[in-house]
């Protein structure tokens, strides 16, 4: 967690560009998560808004005067934090990462037909302010470890805990926000489903008011909050989803494939909102998610994991995985063979070479990096159109043997 100046900093530079979408984002949420920016959380919230009416989801950003105007204003709202932080201690105590979740040896069976499946033991620990991961195949159990997690499925074997709720099942269900990968149809309009959502948890009255409106500009819903379900789009559903969910503020937000149909640019937005919940100061939640777009979840996970055939092939913090191996593994397309590869690092600088059909998978030893491999190519004029280093990610999983 950073400083209050760093964050200040950071903000000072973000409002210096062009991303006006994460701007005002960031602005709303340093107002609201230090108590002494708190009186300028109207005017955030107002900035957003305007935004939100502005430009459309999904959209390219403003653009001519419409930019300029919003960017100054932004600008004028990051000046005045700048000066208030400035008189405010320079140091804050990080949230600390509770557990809220511990699952040990957690064991579901499945008998169908003459077919046996077990997803597990599994052993996990869920922290606020922390994400995790859960990657593989189709038909590995990832939605059924989730529906456990999230208290709609028992188990068979094992335990699972709840540190700050105990053995109640109503305190339980309170800690816990499930979005599934299809939603249910719901009833009346955006802005209705989020004031019941919000009052069911008992928030009431003008603290109602000012949460939902605040989860409504946030989440770049605002032009939305009249609509009914048939009038809005599956990504807009996901995003009203998410709003009804993290509106209550939640311990423990669950999610199966959030972005499996979103485009990139959707994708990017919903998972830095995810990023930006789970690491808020005031009101930390511990994120897990499934999907089968590898890059994106690493990018901002805490910790994956990996299921195969049921069972944790990896289980552990992202930074961690695979430090120890003794070959680096590259995906690589373009001009580009067997004949061109061995030209460009040497037959001794090849330990195994696969084309998938789509692009070549290329091993090499540890001490030959991307670095060396893009030179060598680069210096023996072979072009390539795409490239990536996988050694490090769990992606590489995928196409090993089960």
């Amino acid at each position: 967690m950073h400083s209050l100046p760093q964050r200040v900093s950071e903000l000072t530079a973000l409002v210096a560009g062009t991303d006006m979408s994460l701007a005002t984002r960031r602005l709303m949420d340093l107002c609201d998560e230090h108590p002494a920016l708190h009186d300028l959380r109207p005017a955030a919230m107002r900035l957003r808004a305007d935004y939100n009416m502005e430009r459309n989801l999904g959209a390219s950003e403003l653009s001519g005067g419409t930019a300029d105007q919003y960017a100054q204003r932004a600008r004028t709202l990051a000046g005045e934090i700048a000066a208030r932080a400035s008189s405010l201690p320079a140091h804050e105590a990080p949230p600390e990462r509770h557990a809220v979740v511990e699952a040990r040896g957690l064991v579901k069976r499945f008998r169908s037909g003459g077919h046996n499946f077990q997803l597990g033991p599994i052993d996990i620990t869920l922290r606020t302010g922390e994400i995790t991961g859960v990657v593989g195949e189709n038909g590995n159990g990832k939605t059924t470890l989730l529906r456990q997690l999230a208290g709609l499925l028992d188990h068979d074997a094992g335990s699972l805990h709840h540190p700050e709720a105990g053995n109640d099942p109503y305190r339980i269900r309170q800690q816990i926000a499930w979005i599934p990968q299809r939603s249910t149809r719901w009833y009346g309009t955006l802005l209705q489903n989020l004031r019941f959502m919000a009052a069911v948890h008992g928030i009431q009255g003008e603290a109602n008011e000012e949460r939902v409106l605040y989860t409504l500009h946030r989440l770049g819903l605002t032009r939305f909050k009249d609509l009914t379900w048939k009038e809005l789009s599956s990504g807009y559903k996901l995003r009203f989803e998410l709003a009804r969910m993290v509106v209550w503020r939640p311990r423990i937000l669950v999610l199966d494939e959030p972005i499996a149909n979103l485009d990139l640019q959707a994708q990017q937005l919903f998972l830095q909102d995810l990023k930006h919940l789970a690491a808020s100061h005031s009101h930390p939640i511990s994120v897990i998610l499934s999907s089968q777009q590898l890059h994106e979840i690493e990018a901002i996970a805490d910790h994956i994991l990996f299921l195969k055939n049921g069972q944790p092939v990896y289980s552990g913090a992202v930074a961690s995985f695979d430090q120890d191996r003794s070959t680096n593994l590259f995906e690589l397309k373009g001009e580009v063979d067997r004949a061109r590869l061995v030209a460009a690092l040497g037959e001794g600088n090849i330990v195994h070479l696969d084309d998938t059909g789509l692009i070549l998978r290329l091993g090499t030893p540890r001490h030959v990096t991307a670095r060396h491999v893009v030179k060598a190519l680069a210096a023996a004029d072979v072009e390539l159109n795409y490239f990536r280093d996988i050694s490090t990610s769990t992606r590489k999983l995928f196409h090993q043997d089960t």
